[in-house]
């Protein structure tokens, strides 16, 4: 499924070592394709209650 929101701090967070490579991250709506299915769902998750908290984490990555 191609990613239809921007890569999240999180996200990047997540994943330190390919934050600069977009193509990394685009064929997950969360995270990229280090991370299994079961930690995708995890940082989902995680995602979901940052955004719901206002956690500037949820925010876009620059």
């Amino acid at each position: 499924m191609p990613r239809t929101e921007p890569i999240t701090r999180l996200e990047v967070a997540a994943c330190p070592t390919h934050r600069l490579e977009v193509k990394h991250y685009v064929d997950h709506e969360v995270g990229c394709d280090c991370l299994s299915e079961t930690r995708r769902g995890d940082l989902a998750d995680r995602l979901a209650k940052a955004r719901a908290d206002g956690n500037p984490l949820a925010d876009m990555a620059e």
